[in-house]
């Protein structure tokens, strides 16, 4: 090629690179003034993510139009094609991958379960860059004329074998994504397994929930375990929760001083709720003594072990001021003498 039409080139590359440029620019700069009016601000994240990709898209764009105005060796220009194919092919990925992450930030700052964000995310990103890089290299062989086929029987057996050898940890994911998306607890619920074991939510991670026990220890549990069982959380359907205090009085009390003295004594502890007032019942016939229950309600299932401490020591300090007495387990037994029991 000339002189002359390497300079026809350079002018027409350079000059329409500028027009796309600028005719890129304008168009957001418009959109811009469109979107600024909606109340979501996912529109400006994703022109945001997409400004770099359309300008680079018009240099590109730009210099395949130029090339149509000189000429070329067919060799040479075949080369220049695929490589302006391949930068294209790029840079469609590229605007993939930054309209994914303008996604994931809007959903972090708006999503109402950001926790299911901010633990799967990452996930998420790796998978969409896993498929569209693969993508894009697929497209990019297959314009080179390789055979691709073969590529696509690996991967897939390479995936089944993958997933094979991973299964439990696969269906730990599962479970876990299960567990944010219907959200049976979160993270600082107490709740109370099957097996048992109570506590509050530490974690919920990709593999196990975390869970530390009343007794200062972590309960780690895989999830799949976990979807599986029945699981009682004291949150819900709110954090109101109630709790129970017995106690036994000697028969000879009056059952309704009892009752007012146990209300009385509820209700002299700050975290014991004033609505629903405490109740007080006479619940049975002991076998050396008359059985209450106190039942009082406290706005958070954490508070119920010490509030109820709380209570009984209010109890016993009421119990002594107004002389209600509390027995001991009392056993009669009665012994005969050999002789007697032979007369």
């Amino acid at each position: 090629m000339k002189l002359e039409g390497w300079a026809l080139f350079l002018i027409l590359f350079v000059a329409l690179s500028l027009l796309g440029i600028f005719i890129v620019k304008l168009v957001l700069r418009l959109a811009r003034g469109v979107y600024s009016k909606t109340r979501t601000r996912l529109d400006d994240y994703a022109v945001k993510a997409l400004s770099t990709p359309l300008q680079l898209a018009a240099v590109i764009i730009a210099a395949h139009i130029s090339l149509h105005f000189v000429s070329l060796k067919p060799s040479f220009a075949k080369v220049i094609q695929d490589t302006l194919f391949v930068l294209i092919v790029l840079l469609v990925v590229l605007a993939i991958n930054n309209l994914f992450k303008s996604i994931i930030q809007w959903l972090h700052e708006t999503s109402a379960n950001k926790e299911f964000v901010r633990r799967f995310a990452p996930i998420l990103e790796i998978g969409e860059k896993l498929f569209v890089w693969t993508a894009g290299l697929m497209i990019v062989m297959k314009r080179f004329n390789y055979d691709i086929s073969s590529l696509v029987v690996s991967m897939g057996v390479g995936s089944l074998a993958i997933g094979l050898a991973a299964q439990d940890t696969l269906s730990n994911i599962i479970a876990g994504l299960t567990i944010l998306l219907d959200q049976p607890f979160k993270v600082g619920d107490r709740i109370k397994l099957e097996s048992g074991e109570f506590g509050d939510v530490l974690e919920i991670g990709l593999r196990s929930t975390k869970i530390k026990t009343v007794e200062n220890y972590v309960l780690v549990i895989p999830n799949s375990l976990l979807v599986k069982s029945k699981v009682l959380n004291f949150y819900l359907p709110e954090s109101r929760t109630v709790g129970r205090v017995s106690v036994g009085v000697s028969y000879g009390e009056d059952p309704e001083k009892v009752r007012s003295v146990l209300v009385k004594s509820a209700l002299e502890v700050d975290e014991v709720l004033r609505q629903p007032e405490p109740s007080a019942f006479f619940t049975e016939f002991g076998d050396f003594s008359l059985n209450f229950l106190l039942v009082f309600h406290v706005d958070d299932p954490k508070k119920v072990f010490s509030t109820a401490n709380k209570i009984r020591d209010r109890i016993l300090e009421n119990f002594r001021r107004e002389g209600i007495d509390i027995p001991f387990p009392i056993q009669t037994i009665y012994l005969r003498r050999e002789n007697e029991s032979q007369n």
